[in-house]
């Protein structure tokens, strides 16, 4: 390796480490209710309907079921590697210890920390379109070795959650206009298809890229209106199970979806639900579809209105610390169970929220401004957040429902693209 080598790689494990500070404070790495199925699908050898296992078989060899740690220092290596590719496309004859400040910034002025922090994929969900940009737009930038790698970490990335999948579709369609990257956006997303639909057809039965997905939608057009008008109207003659306890659904679509004593779990699980969801979501779209379209684009709007930083930070007794104390050593239950997270003393601080939502949308504007840049990868860079960022809130949005966590895990991409494309284009 030579002398610019090895500093690119001390600077790139500094900024790693500095990433990490919200785990650190906490006292343990900070976890989601989803937290706990992650770390257990493939340490107990089982997958759950909702999630697909990857992630879980990337946390099971840094765990090893002993401790967590290793899974966000990994996470944090990532991140600041993908940074560093960055920095040095944008702004090649900036020296490399650049990437400390820019990382340190990007911690506090950012919800990046709090996610690359966190045993859940979300990490994953901006570093994979500043991934497939790269690929796009700045393929000579990079080495052949590093576009070998950045193709199989994307692959990965897709792979990891639902929402990336269609994200990855928005920007291969984005790619073909453009004319740029194709094949290098194409591949990717053919490997990860590959992989889920084999898992699935392995392990489910079923040859589907997500083979329970219709269960979020059927949850989604329910609780917009025209699912639950079609339930009143068709119930019992239809014979859907869910007629059944039509009359003790909860007020929101999480507590359907979620709730042990849920509609969803007295109809007989997900997997069962399933079954009968198309049929349900099929007759409230032709019923009223025009309700439906304006639900998802309100919907999308209010996704596109909510990212502040800190959503689901709660203490998860239930899912995730019965796993850690089951699955790891008693050290490590201690450790889980002495963190201010676990005993619901974890918190964002008021003024960072306050601060991570301006330099947000003021990323926004500055990718506004990139689009009349006379250098075309700067343009097509601003643009590719720009559209993440739409087409996020759309996905999780329109198709699963609003919340604060989805749209927080990729508004920190913005910010970081508007800095450095602006020093780049002066």
């Amino acid at each position: 390796m030579t002398a610019k080598g090895r500093a690119s790689a001390v600077f790139t494990i500094l900024a790693a480490a500095v990433l990490l500070w919200p785990a650190l404070w906490n006292g343990y790495p900070l976890v989601f209710s989803d937290t706990g199925t992650y770390l257990s699908q493939a340490i107990e050898h089982h997958a759950g309907w909702d999630r697909p296992i990857f992630y879980s078989l990337f946390l099971l060899p840094l765990h090893l079921t002993l401790t967590t740690w290793p899974a966000i220092a990994v996470q944090a290596l990532l991140t600041a590697y993908v940074l560093h590719l960055v920095h040095r496309t944008l702004l090649p004859d900036v020296s490399a210890w650049w990437l400390l400040p820019i990382a340190a910034a990007m911690t506090i002025a950012t919800a990046l920390p709090w996610f690359v922090s966190q045993l859940m994929p979300d990490v994953f969900t901006g570093l994979l379109v500043l991934v497939l940009a790269l690929l796009m737009f700045a393929p000579d930038r990079l080495t052949r070795n590093e576009r070998v790698w950045l193709m199989a970490l994307a692959a990965f990335m897709i792979a990891v959650h639902q929402s990336h999948l269609l994200l990855a579709v928005v920007l291969l369609l984005m790619a073909i206009p453009l004319r740029r990257g194709l094949a290098r956006v194409a591949a990717p997303l053919g490997l990860a298809m590959i992989a889920l639909l084999s898992v699935n057809l392995t392990v489910f039965d079923r040859a589907s890229l997500a083979p329970f997905s219709n269960v979020f939608l059927l949850a989604r057009v329910i609780y917009d209106g025209p699912g639950m008008h079609v339930l009143r109207r068709d119930c019992p003659a239809a014979g859907w199970r869910l007629c059944a306890v039509i009359d003790q659904f909860p007020t929101s679509s999480d507590d359907f979806l979620w709730r042990s004593d849920g509609p969803v779990a007295q109809a007989g699980g997900a997997k069962v639900v399933s079954l009968e969801a198309d049929a349900i979501i099929a007759a409230a779209l032709r019923h009223e579809p025009w309700v439906e379209l304006r639900a998802a684009m309100a919907n999308t709007a209010d996704q596109l209105c909510r990212f502040g930083t800190g959503d689901g930070l709660d203490a998860s007794p239930i899912t995730v610390t019965s796993t850690i104390e089951r699955d790891f050593p008693s050290s490590e239950a201690a450790t889980y169970a002495a963190s201010l997270q676990a005993n619901g003393q974890l918190e964002v601080p008021a003024p960072l929220r306050v601060l991570h939502a301006i330099v947000a949308l003021a990323g926004v504007v500055g990718c506004c401004v990139l689009l009349l840049a006379p250098q075309r990868q700067l343009r097509n860079l601003a643009a590719a957040a720009l559209v993440a960022v739409l087409a996020n809130a759309a996905i999780t949005g329109a198709l699963s429902g609003p919340h604060d966590r989805y749209q927080s895990r990729i508004m920190w991409l913005p910010p970081l693209v508007a800095t450095l494309g602006l020093a780049a284009k002066r």
